[in-house]
């Protein structure tokens, strides 16, 4: 089974195969996508001279958009995903000197996998008796705009109330946080033209894997980007 707390996989003997509990593991394909894509809007922006015509920016739009849907994805797979890890591990048993997060009965997981993708985390660092983030503060509060901004990708909406009913306005919380898009002009608006360009898409995969590196780090997991 796939153990989120070995340092290493074990070794396999001849003709042995380790169990896998999550059928196809994709959370680091969604950040390679994010990087693949955030360069690639990158490149776009360099090489466009002059006024870009319609193709050049739906393709532009297309590698922007693209990785800010796949870093958020990447965070939410991996916490899914490791989530089916221990519940796995609370199921058939680990090795001693666990965290405590093994003992929490399986029920508990699929309970907990309801909320909002960053509180599932929040939840693993609690159950975990690790310190859990200051969501007032980076690496939660970017992590918390990256999720905004997919959610303003997916629902149109780039605004939306906090959980004192406040309303929060996107680009006013984002517009200091990386270089405008480059293929825009200041007549363009805000969102989505002047926001979502190469610096948004590199802002985003940054973002994703500071915070799950920082989640694994008060885990003490090893961390899982795409690099790893």
């Amino acid at each position: 089974m796939t153990d989120p707390f070995a340092e290493s996989p074990p070794a396999e003997g001849p003709g042995e195969s380790r169990p896998e509990q999550v059928a196809a593991s994709l959370y680091r394909n969604h950040l390679y996508a994010a990087r693949h894509l955030a360069d690639l809007a990158c490149e776009l922006e360099k090489a466009v001279e002059g006024t870009p015509d319609a193709e050049v920016l739906r393709q532009h739009r297309a590698y922007v958009s693209g990785a800010i849907l796949s870093a958020a994805a990447f965070l939410e797979a991996s916490i899914n995903e490791l989530y089916l890890e221990v519940q796995d591990l609370g199921l058939n048993g680990g090795r001693g000197g666990r965290r405590r997060v093994l003992a929490v009965p399986a029920h508990f997981w699929s309970d907990a996998a309801r909320p909002p993708v960053l509180h599932k985390y929040q939840l693993v660092l609690v159950v975990a008796d690790a310190e859990p983030f200051d969501e007032s503060r980076p690496p939660f509060r970017d992590a918390d705009g990256l999720i905004a901004l997919r959610d303003a990708l997916v629902h149109g909406r780039p605004d939306w109330r906090d959980q004192h009913g406040r309303r929060q306005n996107l680009e006013r919380r984002l517009r200091a946080k990386f270089a405008h898009n480059q293929l825009s002009s200041p007549a363009d608006p805000e969102f989505p033209d002047r926001l979502l360009g190469a610096g948004c898409a590199t802002w985003t995969v940054r973002v994703a894997e500071r915070f799950s590196d920082e989640f694994c780090h008060r885990m003490a997991i090893p961390a899982r980007g795409a690099g790893t």
